[in-house]
């Protein structure tokens, strides 16, 4: 098998030490040959070494300290020892490829499967002679050669990367792999939509669950149906299960069932003709005919009403689109998405859900968890989001107060992360000392008594509070508070008069 990297001559003195809570130091040693990946010292080493830190300067006197572990090769007798070395951090990593790529002899062979190059093209190692350089790429194994290249060692290492994974995972139990595979998955999906991922920041257990299984479901085309509070990351998921298909790259339409009264639902969701009622001056394609080929997401899919369910049911079953006022049909081919943080099985039982739908719907199930059950991410979260914003705006707090921390595992999270955000961002304008208190969240301190006593009571202080915040934010618009908090705009109007809110006290203010 061809080297991973290429491996220079050299002779840097080194200290080899065994890795513990006190590194414990074994030998001094030289090193004859280093890659980015192995070092061959001068000297033997015990087999029952364990893990290992090699430290050595560069010839620019640039500390290196690298961990590793002794291998033996097959097909080479060795005097001294072969170390294979851990992947380095970036700085490390750009360290010595500077000093190797400095000392790589040019040749009339590659340094990484020794084919012959330009005259020497049928040297032993070319089958059939089918070697040389074409391009800045070696013929034989693939390597690029042109080490002079600014972006060289970042391209090197992304296509070699699925090579230094699998010999390394052998070695690696099935759960553990499984777990890396999760958290490649969460950082996967934070880049899915950027301005968007403050939900998708985590390591609890229920999260790395969800991770898995949006990679597992997202390739099937099945339809899921995606359960969870307001706020906790539902049109998030959808985006990030198309992104992952075989429908990424084409339309992702996203239709809020609550937010759009009744009578224009479905003219929204499968179009019309002209004429087909009062206002109709031209043919209109609705929703469904817009995801063809691609994906639509239909959110609090438990508040549609219930006349138009049976119309989606028979799309779900044929998939074949009828506008308003127009008899014949057209086909289309859609992925379905729906969520809600409705109890369907609750409105199944009062009739107010069509069970059928429910099955047709539920042909995959991703619950998301609440914040307030998700442990530390609470913390996580919130400092990602201090850190995300801190570069728009140089004056904000750098970091949250023991206190601050405090409060924020107590609280109970009604609003889920979307509540979070806004409490983040708010406080990140209201601290003046460098440091969030729980004051500038709004949120009790640790050591005071909350505001209310009653679990209602504080649920719905919380809520008005967070509605409140939101209004502030939007100038006093409602539209726009109404999409930030993910309800609709009746909804929303419903809390202003449950909480005697006057939107227009804040029309045009914002912090």
């Amino acid at each position: 098998m061809w080297r991973l990297d290429a491996r220079i001559p050299t002779e840097l003195p080194a200290k080899v030490y065994r890795m513990g809570p006190e590194p414990d130091f074994i030998t001094s040693a030289t090193i004859r040959e280093l890659s980015l990946s192995s070092a061959l010292l001068d000297r033997k080493l015990p087999e029952d070494s364990g893990p290992l830190l090699l430290q050595f300067n560069l010839p620019d006197n640039r500390e290196m300290r690298l961990q590793g572990h002794t291998v033996k090769l097959r097909h080479r007798p060795l005097k001294g020892t072969a170390i294979e070395l851990l992947a380095m951090d970036g700085d490390q990593g750009e360290q010595m490829w500077t000093f190797l790529r400095q000392r790589i002899l040019p040749n009339s062979r590659c340094p990484y499967c020794a084919c012959g190059l330009g005259r020497d093209a049928r040297a032993p190692r070319c089958p059939d002679g089918n070697c040389g350089l074409k391009n800045g790429v070696c013929k034989l194994c693939g390597h690029r050669l042109d080490f002079d290249a600014d972006h060289y060692l970042a391209e090197h290492l992304n296509d070699t990367m699925a090579r230094r994974l699998q010999a390394k995972l052998r070695l690696i139990s099935p759960d553990r792999v499984r777990k890396i595979l999760q958290l490649v998955d969460a950082e996967l999906l934070k880049s899915v939509t950027p301005d968007r991922d403050m939900e998708f920041v985590g390591t609890h257990p229920d999260m790395l669950k969800v991770f898995s299984l949006i990679r597992r479901v997202a390739p099937t085309g099945l339809n899921v149906l995606i359960l969870g509070e307001s706020g906790t990351g539902k049109e998030l998921t959808a985006r990030a299960i198309h992104e992952r298909s075989e429908r990424r790259g084409r339309p992702f339409v996203v239709i809020n069932c609550a937010a759009i009264p009744e009578g224009l639902l479905e003219a929204e969701l499968f179009g019309y003709t002209r004429g087909a009622f009062t206002g109709a001056y031209q043919n209109q394609d609705g929703k469904f005919v817009q995801a063809d080929g691609g994906t639509i997401f239909l959110d609090e899919i438990g508040d549609l009403p219930f006349g138009l369910q049976a119309k989606l049911l028979r799309f779900l079953e044929d998939r074949v689109v009828e506008r308003i006022g127009e008899k014949k049909g057209r086909a289309v081919d859609v992925r379905v998405l729906a969520a809600t943080n409705c109890d369907l099985e609750e409105r199944i039982r009062r009739d107010q859900f069509r069970q059928d739908l429910f099955f047709r719907l539920n042909g995959f199930t991703i619950t998301l968890p609440p914040l307030r059950d998700r442990g530390e991410d609470v913390v996580l979260i919130a400092r990602y989001l201090l850190q995300k914003h801190r570069p728009n705006n140089p004056d904000a707090p750098t970091s949250f107060s023991p206190a601050a921390i405090e409060a924020l595992r107590r609280h109970n999270w009604p609003g889920n992360v979307r509540e979070l955000i806004n409490r983040v961002r708010r406080a990140m304008i209201m601290a003046t000392e460098g440091v969030i208190e729980p004051a500038d969240l709004e949120l009790a301190d640790a050591g005071g008594p909350l505001v209310a006593t009653d679990l209602r009571a504080q649920v719905d202080l919380t809520e008005r509070e967070m509605i409140l915040a939101a209004l502030r934010e939007n100038g006093g618009n409602v539209a726009r508070t109404a999409r930030s908090l993910g309800i609709s705009r009746p909804a929303l109007y419903d809390r202003f008069r449950k909480y005697d809110i006057d939107p227009r006290q804040l029309k045009n203010r914002s912090h």
